[in-house]
């Protein structure tokens, strides 16, 4: 993939970097870029040399979201043939977000300038969130008289609960850093010079910790409000039965005894 491409992917140390990478159109995202970050997504829980997925953007902003500026064609068509390109469109993005989604390892987005669109469903959808003080999320679907895609519907009320994710996009909200950090938009908040530091900081601390542990409780956090607390206690038993059972484990209790740092080996190259 050249350096002009829509995104690039960087594979080291555990940690697989993928980059939006087309800062001149604010990080939006072609519709011809879906099927291989659907590809790529797809491929990162089965692939035993990525422990942790680094989420970030080029330039000034995180992402834009969709590419908007190629809606100019959509309002040429007639209006069936363009609810028909809708359709696919949709229907691919639907697979991508699926796929994000699904990925068992810890997913960290770094956001700055503007996260918007469809592009806040990689931040809504990762588990750790670290943004700069420049960072504004965008709930603007309603400039272009639309509502909320990408999965953004879903998820703002897991991060934000119902009644303010209803706020947020019913008045085409602008979120800026403060009040990100406040409502649990973001994770953590810092200085515009330390976000590439933070986040490989991050992103090495996940990198370094048991696979199969943090896995389990990457899952176990997602189905806690889906299930009884009976089906949930019994997801946590069998999760750490099976983990009782690996080198981590043994590797984490002596070194806790030990008094030294451990060294997992499901997470050494």
């Amino acid at each position: 993939m050249g350096d002009d491409a829509p995104y690039l992917v960087d594979r080291a140390d555990g940690v697989l970097t993928l980059s939006f990478n087309r800062p001149a159109q604010g990080n939006a995202i072609p519709q011809e870029a879906v099927p291989g970050l659907t590809e790529l997504f797809a491929s990162i829980s089965s692939d035993p040399t990525v422990r942790v997925l680094l989420v970030r953007g080029e330039g000034a902003h995180f992402s834009a979201g969709g590419d908007v500026r190629s809606f100019a064609r959509a309002i040429e068509q007639p209006v069936e043939a363009r609810r028909s390109d809708f359709t696919s469109r949709l229907n691919a993005v639907r697979g991508m977000v699926e796929a994000y989604l699904s990925i068992e390892v810890p997913v960290i987005a770094a956001c700055q300038g503007a996260v918007a669109g469809a592009g806040l469903m990689f931040a809504l959808g990762a588990d750790y969130v670290v943004a700069d003080e420049t960072v504004t999320f965008l709930f603007s679907h309603q400039r272009v008289g639309l509502p909320p895609d990408g999965g953004v519907s879903l998820l703002l009320p897991r991060v934000v609960g119902q009644r303010r994710a209803a706020e947020l996009i019913l008045t085409a909200a602008r979120v800026g850093a403060d009040e990100a950090f406040r409502i649990g938009l973001a994770t953590r908040i810092v200085a515009a010079s330390e976000l590439a530091s933070e986040a490989a900081a991050q992103a090495k601390r996940f990198a370094r910790a048991p696979v199969g542990a943090v896995r389990q409780a990457k899952k176990l956090v997602a189905s806690s409000g889906e299930q009884s607390a009976a089906a949930q206690l019994s997801a946590e038993r069998d999760a750490i039965v099976e983990a009782v059972g690996t080198a981590d484990f043994e590797e984490g209790v002596r070194a806790f005894i030990e008094k030294r740092q451990a060294v997992f080996p499901s997470a050494s190259d």
